[in-house]
């Protein structure tokens, strides 16, 4: 589970996260959503200690600053316990490694045997549809083969959180609604906790237990996934059909 209390995030003197809160049972996916520049995939970022913050972030009750601190110490398994995977918006893949090393880095950095790792890589390949392509170059992909390859590559170290920002960018309906299956197929076989960061509606109403609506730093709305869908709610109402009018500024 995720627990969230007073979160705040400022750069340079401007407030971007305002002291939030919220939380994520054990096996569910929550939706953040809003305008560019809500804070939505800064949110992300702190949850994954990338950046600094303020307020008080948990995650299967450990506070992630001590999680990401005893990464670091040979006498613990807190972090063997909480396995955390981050699907970057751009993919974050290396053009310089083919298929195969992308998804490899993170369990070569645990020093996971090479027996080993041949096997995890080859069998998350194959249940992203790549299996095939490990040989291949990232330059030689479409933008839909690199999502998936950023996927194999979270997947591939078994994780229990996973944190999607932005999966479906840049997408057509097709390949989106084919990642949503994905996200839907990696929560139903792991177990996984997920909180995923996008703008696709679509994908929001296919894998979302939960949204939470962000804007001017805040959550103005926060939810079972039905009823953000209901067009009750005026800011997500205005979100969801792109009215000028409304409770949210455009500008």
């Amino acid at each position: 589970m995720i627990s969230v209390k007073e979160l705040r995030i400022a750069f340079d003197g401007r407030t971007i996260v305002d002291g939030i809160d919220f939380f994520v049972p054990e096996g569910a996916t929550l939706i953040l959503m809003g305008k560019n520049g809500s804070g939505k995939s800064v949110i992300l970022k702190a949850l994954s200690g990338l950046i600094d913050y303020s307020g008080t972030i948990e995650i299967n009750g450990v506070d992630i600053r001590d999680l990401y601190r005893e990464r670091h110490r040979s006498d613990s398994n807190t972090s063997q316990r909480i396995r955390i995977a981050y699907v970057f918006q751009k993919g974050g893949l290396f053009d310089s490694m083919n298929v195969f090393d992308n998804v490899a880095f993170g369990l070569r950095r645990m020093d996971v045997g090479e027996e080993a790792i041949e096997t995890l890589v080859l069998n998350s390949l194959a249940r992203v549809g790549l299996r095939g392509s490990e040989g291949k170059l990232i330059s030689e992909l479409s933008g839909g083969m690199q999502k998936r390859v950023g996927l194999a590559r979270a997947i591939c170290l078994n994780p229990n959180i996973i944190f999607f920002d932005d999966p479906t960018a840049g997408l057509d309906p097709i390949l989106s609604d084919s990642i949503a299956d994905l996200i839907l197929e990696i929560k139903q076989s792991l177990k996984t906790t997920s909180i995923v960061v996008t703008h696709d509606a679509t994908i929001a109403r296919k894998v979302a237990d939960s949204i939470a609506l962000l804007y001017n730093g805040k959550i103005v709305w926060e939810g079972e996934s039905g009823a953000f869908f209901s067009g009750s709610d005026s800011y997500a109402r205005q979100f969801l059909e792109g009215d000028i009018e409304g409770p949210i500024d455009i500008f």
